[in-house]
């Protein structure tokens, strides 16, 4: 009889902490809430609008005037990285890895001035040289 007692006790300390405060919030080990908050960028995070072809501007349109902020400006050798998809500028002893820009011009073996803004602190999957997203390419 005891053990019985002890059961029905038990199962109804059990139903009772499944229901909520009688303040509204939740019960402790609640689920958490289905509702999605909504996402807004990190205040901290740099955000980079990449470059290619479909964001660049249409031929014929007018182009900024003036530099994109932190840009700088190398001519060197376009080299094949050793990950697929993966395409340096070679400039004297220093390495770019270069994100967006015309692929068709990213040729191996061709030398190129490059225009862009580097992102030391960018990770890739190409892991050689500095990220420097693309502004502008001039060839020779």
């Amino acid at each position: 009889m005891r053990l019985r007692h002890f059961g029905l006790v038990a199962l109804a300390a059990l139903a009772l902490a499944g229901c909520g405060a009688a303040d509204g919030s939740d019960p402790v080990g609640a689920p958490p809430s289905t509702a999605a908050a909504p996402s807004s960028p990190s205040p901290s995070a740099p955000s980079v609008a990449p470059t290619s072809p479909e964001s660049a501007p249409p031929p014929g349109s007018a182009a900024p005037s003036r530099p994109t902020a932190g840009a700088i400006t190398v001519t060197g050798q376009v080299r094949d990285g050793v990950e697929p998809g993966c395409v340096l500028l070679a400039v004297g002893d220093k390495s770019y890895l270069l994100l967006g820009g015309d692929r068709a011009k990213l040729r191996s073996g061709t030398t190129l001035t490059v225009t862009g803004v580097p992102q030391p602190n960018m990770l890739s999957t190409c892991q050689q040289g500095t990220p420097l997203q693309v502004v502008s390419i001039k060839e020779g």
